[in-house]
């Protein structure tokens, strides 16, 4: 590649001004457009010479009108450490450092990665700098102010309201203001001739196997005179830093004059490097070193990934293979942090998301913190970053006004110079759901295609066609169950970057059914089965990652809520288990049963860039164990079998672990691989006991052995139902057709309260027209005809001596209603506060304490003290199934789909059900006792945004309709 260069006069001088500014330098592309951007020295936090300003500073909420005297963390926001800064006023951020005498030969910058959003700075008491924007970093030459060997004092005035915050509707978005130095600051040294800018590219050739490595960088002559005799040399190493590569030096034939820029290119080649790809993260070092007469000057580190991306009609390739996105929208957010994260979260998210199978982060609606964009790097995660706008047409921002140049592409230049290196990276975002393309975004674009040609563009909207057809991909939010179809022959690749969206607002089924968060993971499935059989379809991003609620220290609860696989804390929620299945590349199901030593399994591959053979598929059975290995590349299926030398008990079941390229656990399958055997043939009946009955007032009573049933005459309702003399039933049975409800108080929560009532209710207004007995002495039954506002019909009961209740009930719909369940609601003791079940689950296997497992144990209590519909407002102890309400805990109220058979008891009785695999059940405690229902029908709930999935298993009920179920109850 040819080698160029190009001299810049610096925009702001260095010394000799009153005043500075944020340093702006330019930088010239291949096709020699200049761009201009505020410097951001490259590698700037892993500088050898650096202050950590971290910690505690002093801190005021008016600045201007009261000295900071209060301690306050940083990073931080301001209003999560219980801080009032009244609105556009300037907050104080007071902090002394000690520069080191040894510094006073280099340059000394200042450096914030985000202060929100307005900020001025002052060192020693002199105006040093203004930033406006919350989400990008910018740092400041400081080197006329400091005092060399000494105390220095920074100060940071700091206004949360500015049109930076509203172009972002950052703060609009998470319900409280979000001022403060939100993320990590530092003073660092550089040598007087430093870079102010690198960036390197991987160039592969025609076969995907060779590599150039093209490196553009500034290098800034900060120094007293000109340069003299430099030369620039590139190392290239493997991952440990120590492991050399390759190398190369050039002689820089100009010398570079006191405050001027020269932007030089050095390239060289690698030979079969290692690719990076999210299934195989694997990255090299460039160590890049600046040479002036034989002595080095300054050294910069970058790590780096072989990987380049191509759109190709309607698809997109990395490393010349077609990739699926399986992603989630990711937002920094901390429950009693705000949006300023800590204690490594960046991290942890990203383990946490890759377990779970997602492969693709959005960056949702702002450039992410570099400790993100690190770890996506060194585990394996494709990101979109996306620029700080949001719903930006609201702001006014005139093009080519100062002010449009300062937010719209200030802001998205510097998102793409401080992040364009990353190999994670693979799409930029102009902005999430903003009108006015034109006006607003299509300069930035044009601007992001010059600056980097190496990556597509996306504008996250609502439709297709918001950017006027203008980019490399498009997108529809929320396009339905219908999206891969419609799609199916686009022309551009779409992305479908927010989509099957979590139950978040229909809080009042929230607060009553955690169950419909298990149910949401049947509309995903199929949603996301038509989406990767469709090439056109890049792939989509679960809206969203985690709960978007945050705990103010004045007691509110504030945000979007309740919308994520993983909850503030980053516990998995019932819905993350359902994206790892979903999003699972390799797809394992049972072929057979145990045969002559041998059991075969199906197994299909899905990962994007692996055979399967690079994966460790264990399995164990009956004390047994071994490995399924396969050479099946992407895409493909093959059977094989498992030998199993013995034959297994058909209790003993056939686990299956998957673990990646990477060493991720990304799967568990378990199979029954031997049927049961059940002798149906019928046992000799003793003689039955006879009924007797007898009266008192309006109460009948029934007896036969130890079976004591009371009714009511006047309701027919059952008022009692006892075994060996313990009461196992005490009240009903009474209709329930609930229907969907609305969103709870809109859609975020604001500070009020968040107690919400159950949404429990029986069908109104019962009026009993007749009540029938058969009181035999060899059976006892009765029909119960009444009427509802909602529907009209008969509950008949046959009673047996040994404990079976046979319920049938047919009901005529009175009026129009969409239901979310019908069916019959029980009336239990108080100490019935366990509930166990037998369901057919939607998967094989789920973790022990998933509301959705196909059999389990739930208690009604927990040691976790009773929260609200935002989840706890403390660090939980335990897992999020053991949350509670006054319900009762997650588990235990949340409804158990398509049961087989399923028990409420007290330790010594027992009310079950015995169901026929299409009924459910739900539990939860009321005042007077334990309430159960037994429902013919259950859905996916109200969730508006994944309504057009949900809407998939609804059932309409019209008048005249007819409902109508049959229960069978066996009481112990």
């Amino acid at each position: 590649m040819k080698l160029f260069y190009k001299t810049f006069t610096v925009l702001t001088m260095l010394a000799g001004v009153v005043q500075a500014q944020i340093q702006k330098i330019s930088y010239t592309t291949a096709e020699q457009q200049v761009i201009k951007m505020n410097r951001i020295s490259p590698a700037a936090s892993k500088q050898p010479d650096k202050i950590d300003l971290n910690g505690t500073w002093k801190f005021s909420p008016d600045i201007n009108n009261q000295p900071a005297d209060k301690n306050i963390q940083v990073p931080g926001e301001w209003v999560m450490q219980g801080f009032e800064v009244k609105n556009s006023v300037y907050a104080g951020y007071q902090k002394v450092f000690d520069v080191p005498a040894s510094w006073k030969n280099k340059r000394v910058k200042l450096r914030f990665d985000a202060v929100y959003s307005d900020a001025e700075i002052w060192v020693n008491g002199k105006k040093t700098a203004s930033h406006l924007g919350g989400f990008t970093p910018f740092e400041v030459d400081i080197n006329q102010w400091v005092k060399w060997g000494g105390s220095n004092e920074v100060l940071v005035k700091v206004k949360s309201e500015s049109k930076a915050d509203s172009l972002a509707s950052a703060s609009t978005y998470a319900v409280h203001p979000l001022g403060g130095i939100s993320r990590k600051a530092y003073v660092m040294a550089l040598a007087p001739v430093n870079f102010a800018y690198a960036d390197v590219k991987t160039i592969l050739d025609k076969n995907y196997e060779n590599s150039t490595v093209s490196t553009d960088v500034i290098i800034a002559n900060e120094q007293d005179g000109k340069t003299n005799s430099l030369s620039l040399k590139a190392e290239l190493f493997k991952a440990d830093g120590t492991t050399p590569v390759t190398e190369k030096t050039i002689n820089l034939d100009k010398a570079i004059s006191k405050g001027e820029y020269l932007q030089q290119n050095i390239s060289f080649d690698v030979v079969k490097p290692a690719k990076w790809d999210p299934e195989h993260p694997n990255l090299y070092m460039v160590k890049l070193s600046i040479i002036q007469a034989g002595k080095t000057e300054d050294v910069i580190t970058k790590s780096i990934g072989f990987r380049q991306i191509e759109v190709r009609g309607n698809r997109v390739f990395v490393n010349n293979m077609p990739i699926k996105l399986r992603g989630i929208c990711h937002h920094e957010t901390m429950p009693l942090r705000g949006r300023s994260v800590g204690e490594n979260m960046w991290e942890k998210d990203v383990e946490l998301f890759r377990e779970g199978n997602v492969n693709y982060f959005r960056t949702s609606h702002y450039p992410p913190a570099e400790e993100l964009i690190d770890a996506c790097n060194r585990l394996g995660m494709f990101l979109e970053v996306e620029a700080p706008f949001c719903w930006a047409e609201n702001t006014a921002v005139p093009a080519g006004s100062e002010i449009y140049q300062t937010l719209m592409v200030d802001q998205t230049v510097d998102m793409v110079n401080y992040f364009r290196s990353n190999p994670s990276v693979l799409v930029w975002s102009m902005g999430n759901e903003s009108g006015k393309y034109k006006e607003y975004f299509k300069e930035t674009a044009k601007l992001i295609k010059a600056f980097d040609p190496t990556r597509p563009r996306n504008f996250s909207q609502y439709g297709p066609d918001a950017d006027e057809g203008d980019l490399e991909i498009t997108n529809h939010h929320y396009p339905g169950p219908t999206g891969p179809q419609t799609y199916r022959n686009y022309k551009r690749p779409i992305v479908f970057d927010e989509y099957v969206h979590l139950n978040a607002y229909n809080r009042l089924e929230l607060v009553t059914d955690p169950g419909v968060r298990d149910a949401w993971g049947i509309g995903f499935e199929s949603m996301w089965e038509n989406m990767y059989r469709t090439d056109a379809v890049l792939g989509g991003a679960i809206w969203a990652g985690i709960d978007d609620t945050f705990f103010l220290p004045n007691g509110k609860t504030v945000g979007y809520g309740t919308w994520g696989p993983l909850d503030g804390w980053r516990r998995p929620k019932p819905e993350y288990w359902h994206m790892k299945k979903i999003y699972s590349p390799v797809k394992i199901k049972l072929a057979g049963n145990w045969v002559d030593g041998k059991v075969a399994v199906e197994l299909e591959n899905r990962l994007l860039f692996s055979n399967l053979n690079e994966c460790k598929i264990a399995w164990t059975l009956a004390g047994e164990s071994g490995l399924i290995t396969a050479d099946l590349k992407r895409n493909g299926k093959t059977t094989v079998n498992v030998n199993i030398n013995k034959k297994p008990l058909s209790t003993d079941k056939m686990m299956i672990k998957v673990y990646d390229p990477r060493g991720v656990l990304i799967d568990v399958y378990e199979f029954a691989v031997v049927p049961t055997v059940t002798d149906l043939t019928a046992v000799a009946k003793t003689a039955d006991q006879l009924w007797s009955y007898s009266q008192s007032g309006n109460t009948l009573t029934a007896k036969n052995g130890a079976v004591k049933v009371q009714l009511n005459l006047i309701n027919g309702d059952v008022e009692q139902v006892s075994q060996n003399g313990k009461t196992v039933w005490n009240a009903g049975a009474r209709l329930m057709v609930l229907p969907l409800t609305g969103e709870g108080r809109g859609t975020q929560m604001t500070g009020e309260s968040q107690q919400f009532d159950p949404f429990t209710s029986v069908c109104k207004n019962r009026i009993v027209k007749d009540i029938k007995l058969v009181k035999a002495k060899n059976s006892f039954s009765l029909s119960v005809s009444d009427a509802y506002s909602e529907a009209s019909g008969t509950t008949n009961y046959i009673f047996s001596a040994n404990g079976t209740v046979k319920i049938d009930y047919q009901y005529t719909i009175q009026k129009e209603v969409n239901p979310r369940q019908w069916g019959l609601v029980f009336g239990l003791p108080d100490g019935f506060q366990e509930l166990s079940w037998n369901r057919n689950a939607q998967w094989n296997y789920y973790p022990a304490d998933h509301i959705g497992r196909p059999v389990g144990k739930a208690s009604l209590t927990s040691a976790n003290p009773v929260s609200g519909p935002a989840g706890p407002s403390k660090l939980p102890a335990t897992a999020w199934s053991l949350d509670r309400n006054d319900l009762g805990t997650n588990d235990f109220r949340s409804t158990k789909m398509y049961i087989n058979s399923a028990q409420l008891n007290n330790g010594t009785a027992a009310f079950k059900v015995v169901a026929n695999g299409r009924q459910h059940i739900r539990a939860w405690k009321e005042t007077t006792g334990i309430k159960t229902l037994v429902a013919g029908y259950s859905n996916m709930g109200a969730e508006r945004f994944f309504r057009g999935h949900a809407e998939k298993m609804d059932h309409p009920l019209k008048a005249g309709d007819i409902i109508q179920d049959s229960i069978t109850l066996q009481l112990k």
